[in-house]
């Protein structure tokens, strides 16, 4: 089992690879840093001439997911996973109870802590399974619409 989800797909591009990167390279503020920005394009990242790094400019939720592409004459692979930032915050969020069972067990209260040992599981299934794989999904869904839309991929998996 992953910590982290991710995706990866084999597709088709509708066009020659020219004109695909072209496409997103007209469609993507280009720029070294994946941050989330006010902008008017589709995408914030890197698109040079085999691939691209991107995520959607969604303020807010768009950097949750990094498109990475690697492509060849018409075919290409992507992959889809979470960028590291929100790795670092979705750890804590799994830790946070993790560490009060450990200030639980510090202040000698080991009779209290049995008691919260099946919650604390409970606490971190839930933040992976429900809260990471959910944002995971619908963001990175999101973001294979608006990448369909601008170049036209088609998705052989």
């Amino acid at each position: 089992m992953k910590l982290f989800p991710n995706r990866n797909y084999i597709v088709k591009l509708k066009d020659d690879r020219l004109t695909t990167l072209n496409e997103l390279k007209r469609n993507t503020k280009l720029t070294n840093n994946l941050v989330s920005e006010y902008t008017d394009k589709a995408f914030i990242g890197k698109v040079n001439d085999s691939g691209f790094k991107i995520i959607s400019s969604e303020i807010g939720r768009g950097a949750v997911c990094v498109f990475i592409g690697e492509l060849q004459d018409s075919f290409g692979n992507l992959e889809i996973r979470i960028h590291n930032a929100f790795k670092v915050m979705f750890s804590l969020i799994m830790l946070m109870p993790i560490i009060g069972l450990g200030i639980l067990l510090f202040i000698n209260e080991i009779e209290n802590a049995i008691y919260i040992i099946f919650p604390l599981i409970m606490g971190v299934v839930f933040v992976r399974f429900v809260f990471i794989e959910l944002s995971f999904r619908f963001i990175s869904k999101t973001g294979m619409k608006k990448l369909n839309k601008i170049i036209g991929i088609e998705i052989n998996n």
